[in-house]
Formats: structure tokens, sequence, C-alpha cells
């Protein structure tokens, strides 16, 4: 399924949202400590998280390493450090954004996988989406026909300059936006981020369209093609971008047809696969940094996952490369402490089995 002699493990945890709530949370959590005085406490981030639970329930192959973690400032981590609060603002968020930070980070990731991990396979473990583009830009240099699965509640392949207006209007958080209005009436929302990184990727030719899919995409879109198409209504913004990519070949299959298991994928080539947490939000996982859907429940999460891993299997080409994205640390502990039946452990072990450590065993009960 591999063609690789080691896996290599490592965290991207950027989390630069411009959004009010997103800010808030950090702040609540910097109050929190400087209140209580206390050592910061909990997962730092996903990677952390993850490294902590699978080595305490895998008994892992000797091909695989943690690597550590891609170096980023503490005010654009998930849980920023006490000093960090002034600089935690929609102004500076927004500033960063739209000098393409989270670009410059995707160009770094895929700059030390070249360096530090090629030829083993890269495991990466972060937040923000965008991030996946770094991986792909790697691996797309060394595999022409790569294949990129990507698991998403969200169709992150928007053309923003396009969604731009409707999202200032509505203050959809998917989108950070410039805090002044003066720019926004004026300015195109053109950087890349998590809501658009797909649709950079493609417009630069990075992956084919034929060889990108993308499952669990909530049934609104659908509803929303079908409907305008029964109705003779126009479409919206959103939904012409969509429309337009599904027709240059992405495979789109929404949230309904994955939970019925009637669907297929046919890859020609090494395959990515990216696994954005969200996908099973308010189901199954609570502590994804999106929740604005209702994704699918373990039961069908894990049911996607096995059936991935049969179509690489069947396909006879490797699995190259694999992330685990937008987690939110801050939810992990009051998930434990209120007893919330979240089950972002299970999943996340079940993909370390079906994926990373294949060779490897679980540990006695």
């Amino acid at each position: 399924m591999s063609m690789v002699e080691e896996i290599r493990i490592f965290g991207a945890a950027l989390d630069a949202l411009s959004s009010l709530e997103r800010i808030n949370l950090k702040l609540a959590y910097i109050n929190h400590l400087r209140n209580k005085s206390l050592i910061e406490e909990g997962f730092k981030d996903p990677y952390d998280f993850v490294k902590t639970h699978i080595t305490g329930s895998l008994a892992l192959s000797n091909k695989i390493k943690w690597s550590g973690k891609i170096s980023i400032p503490s005010w654009l981590a998930p849980k920023p450090q006490i000093g960090d609060s002034s600089k935690l603002s929609v102004d500076n968020l927004s500033k960063f954004l739209e000098g393409d930070g989270c670009w410059e980070y995707a160009l770094t990731i895929a700059d030390y996988i070249n360096r530090r991990i090629y030829p083993g396979m890269p495991v990466m473990i972060g937040a923000d989406h965008s991030l996946t583009g770094g991986p792909i830009m790697a691996l797309a240099e060394r595999y022409p026909n790569l294949n990129v699965v990507i698991l998403d509640a969200h169709f992150d392949v928007m053309n923003t300059d396009r969604v731009y207006e409707e999202d200032r209007q509505s203050g959809n958080a998917m989108f950070s936006l410039p805090n002044d209005r003066k720019i926004r009436s004026a300015a195109r929302l053109n950087y890349y981020g998590c809501g658009n990184f797909l649709d950079y990727l493609l417009k630069k030719e990075v992956i084919a369209p034929e060889n990108l899919w993308i499952l669990g995409v909530q049934d609104e879109i659908d509803r929303e093609l079908k409907g305008r198409r029964d109705l003779g209504k126009k479409f919206d913004s959103n939904t012409i971008s969509v429309k337009k990519w599904m027709g240059t070949g992405i495979h789109v299959i929404f949230k309904h047809e994955v939970q019925s298991g009637n669907f297929k994928i046919d890859l020609n080539g090494p395959t990515y696969l990216s696994i954005d947490m969200d996908v099973g939000s308010m189901s199954s996982i609570y502590s994804a940094r999106f929740m604005n859907s209702y994704g699918l429940n373990t039961a069908e999460f894990l049911q996607l996952l096995h059936k991935i891993s049969r179509f690489i299997r069947s396909s006879n080409c490797p699995l190259v490369g694999l992330d685990i994205m937008e987690f939110d640390v801050h939810f992990f502990e009051v998930i434990n402490e209120k007893k919330i039946d979240d089950r972002t452990e299970e999943i996340v072990e079940e993909i370390f089995k079906l994926f990373v450590n294949k060779n490897g065993r679980k540990y006695a009960s």
C-alpha cells in the first residue's frame, strides 16, 4: 500500500483565523491562565494530542518516527502565550492572512518535506486545512499523477473572488475578512486560505481536477444544485463556483452518498489522503475548528475510512502521504470534563491502524 520505508509524523498547528469568535476563544484561554496563575495545561496543539493518545494505545511499527513540529509564532498557534494578548486582533490576523501568510507556511512545509522527510511518507497533524497544500505541492513534484482524496464537510475549492461580497455581508467565519470598511468595499479577497486552498492548487495545476476526490461535503450544496436546476433559478456565486469545478472533473461525493456507501473511487496513481475532522462535526467529532454542520456519525466515519483503505489497496498504487487537520485543542479538556460523547480518539486510532501503523499492532487491553 505504500512504497516508502519510513513514516515521519510532524505537527503544523497554524491557527490564524481572524474571526472574532476565534480570537475571543484564545483570549479566554489567556485570561484563564492569567487569573488562575497556572502553568499552561492540557494539549498545546493537535500533534501533542495525537502523539499522547497513539503512543499510549498502539504498539507502533519501528518505521514510524515522530519528527516534531513546524515552528509557528505563539500568537498564530491554537493556544497563545499570556504576552500575546495585544497581538490577537482582527486587524493583526487579517494582515497576516492578506499577506498570504498561510501560503508562505504551506511553502515552508513543502520545503520541509523535500529536505527532511522524502523519500519517507509525510503524516501531518495540524489545524488550518490550508497547510495541506504543502504536502500536496511537495508530492506532486515526485508524482505527476498524484491523486488527492479529501474528507471534508466543506467544499474548499471556493473561488474567493466570487464569494467575497456575500461573506462580507454575512460575516461567514470560513473566510477571514479585512476589518476596515473602505478596504472591504474596494479589495478582493484573493489570498490563500482554508476555504479556497484547493482552488489555488487547481489553478496552479499542481493537481488535476480529475484526480481530486472530496467526500462528505454537506448535502445543502447538492440540494442547491438540484433545486436551482429544477426551478430554473440562477445560482448564487458559491454554487456557481462549485458547479464550475465539478464540471472540470472534480469528484464530489456528498454526505448522503457517503452514508449510503453507494459510491466508488477509481484511483489511477499514488494517493494523498487529507482528513478534515469536521467531516464528523456535531455527530462523532466535537473537537473540530468548524462546528457549523452535522457530519458523519461514528459508524459512518469509520465505514468511510475502511472503504477508502480498500480503494487504495485495490488501486495497486501506494499511499504516499496523509494529514489529519482542523482539530480544536481547546475542546479536548472540556470533552473529558463534561463527558461529551466525542469519538475523536477512536477515529484517530482507526486512521493510524488503517493508513499509518499497518505493520504494527494494538496494545492488549
